[in-house]
């Protein structure tokens, strides 16, 4: 794979609550400098403190070796870390050994993952007065929707209609669990899938696409194998009948906002509210989504598609930091 023209961004700042690492402003690191040493040494610290997560001194250093100059490059401080690992630990929260916690926790903050997003979703989904999965289900669910975008409130309000026995769909638990969790995953907004769903549509399959392509004024976009951003009609108009899932595999196209950092149509409607949104993604541009490959290097989107080929590209982009 070609060695990416950008150097890598590093970032050291705590991680907001929707925040992407995908700048289109380039930043520089000196490979080696005191930062990143310094939160090698950090790690270790914390790694190995009876009162921190209390790892032998010999694994605490094998994972802040290991470690740090990923969280470097993804901008994970420690305050971020500790706050990630005390939602996968805290047996009131996810309740993880400290050993697989640790392990999550850095497999998380590479994916960038908000703490407090984290725990949001695993609460929907083992809650009994909500989707009540089982803790092990919770747990593996939890990060594959944070990772397709999927909000927490959203796939709540989703499930509730579909259960709703005076609603239109009435599904039994478990159809309303796996449905609730796709299309929470596909980006579809309830009050879109209550609109489709009330219409005289014979097919409830059929509802739940129309309110996906629906959704966020058809203005959400995804990356389909060929490396360009599509919409959901767009995708259901080249894929046919196998669009959705070719729509769930895709990773979601981003714009960068005011800050300078990216986020997607939902977070931009999230956080500029239904009046203005529409007129502040209109005016953004594209992120230059970036990740780093098996080499160790970070490489854009349009690289990893050049590199690993439209059969490839999605599977090593999904499993990359």
């Amino acid at each position: 794979m070609a060695r990416s023209t950008f150097v890598v961004a590093v970032v050291m700042l705590m991680l907001p609550a929707t925040a992407r690492r995908n700048k289109d402003d380039l930043f520089t690191m000196e490979a080696g400098n005191s930062e990143a040493r310094d939160l090698q040494a950090e790690l270790e610290s914390w790694l190995s403190d009876r009162w921190g997560v209390g790892l032998s001194t010999s694994d605490a250093q094998w994972w802040a070796r290991k470690e740090s100059w990923y969280m470097e490059t993804c901008g994970a401080t420690l305050p971020y870390l500790k706050k990630l690992y005390s939602v996968l630990n805290d047996r009131f929260k996810m309740a993880y050994s400290s050993s697989k916690a640790v392990e999550l926790m850095f497999a998380y903050a590479k994916k960038q993952f908000d703490p407090d997003q984290l725990f949001a979703m695993y609460s929907v989904l083992v809650d009994r007065f909500a989707l009540g999965l089982s803790q092990e289900e919770a747990r593996s669910r939890a990060p594959e929707l944070l990772e397709k975008d999927a909000a927490s409130a959203e796939l709540g309000s989703l499930y509730s209609y579909m259960v709703d026995r005076f609603g239109a769909m009435r599904l039994p638990q478990k159809d309303a669990q796996k449905m609730a969790m796709e299309l929470a995953a596909a980006g579809c907004e309830p009050i879109m899938l209550k609109k489709f769903a009330t219409e005289p549509y014979p097919d409830k399959q059929r509802a739940a696409d129309e309110a996906v392509m629906a959704s966020f004024d058809m203005q959400a976009y995804r990356y389909a194998e060929d490396g360009k951003y599509y919409t959901a009609s767009q995708f259901k108009n080249w894929f046919g009948s196998n669009w959705m899932a070719k729509w769930m595999a895709s990773p979601v196209a981003q714009k960068v906002a005011e800050d300078g950092k990216a986020y997607s149509a939902s977070q931009f409607r999230a956080f500029f509210g239904v009046r203005d949104w529409l007129s502040k993604w209109n005016a953004a541009t594209w992120a230059t989504q970036r990740r780093i490959a098996e080499d160790g290097k970070v490489y854009t989107l349009d690289e990893f598609v050049s590199y690993f080929g439209q059969s490839q590209w999605q599977q090593k982009w999904a499993k990359a930091p």
